[in-house]
Order: structure tokens, then C-alpha cells, then sequence
């Protein structure tokens, strides 16, 4: 068992919800993917892309 599966069955268990082999390893590739992904947040230069308040009561406007 991955230390995934532990941490995984670990929380479901806790919060009361079963899971079987094949659920757990849909979890691991979702998560796996979206771990990729918000590693890209780790490298980007905020200098060169800073961040930019966004009003939500109006659409963005276009630049």
C-alpha cells in the first residue's frame, strides 16, 4: 500500500465514507494530476505575471 492509500483510507475513514480498491485509485489519478498542475503555481514569477484583484459584481473587462 502507497502512503497515498494510507493518507486516503486514513480520511475516508474518518469522515465515514467506504471506498474500495478502484475508487482509491481514481482519487490517486485525479489527484496526482491536480498536483501537477498546482505545482505550476510554485514557479511562476509574480513580477512578471502579478496577480490582479478581480471585481466579481462586474464581468472583466478586456485588455
Amino acid at each position: 500500500m502507497s502512503n497515498f492509500e494510507d493518507w486516503a483510507r486514513a480520511t475516508y475513514r474518518q469522515a465515514g465514507i467506504e471506498v474500495d480498491d478502484n475508487d482509491l485509485a481514481l482519487v490517486e489519478l485525479i489527484y496526482a494530476g491536480a498536483l501537477g498542475q498546482l505545482e505550476m503555481l510554485d514557479r511562476i514569477d509574480l513580477e512578471e505575471f502579478p496577480a490582479r484583484g478581480v471585481d466579481l459584481r462586474h464581468a472583466p473587462k478586456a485588455t
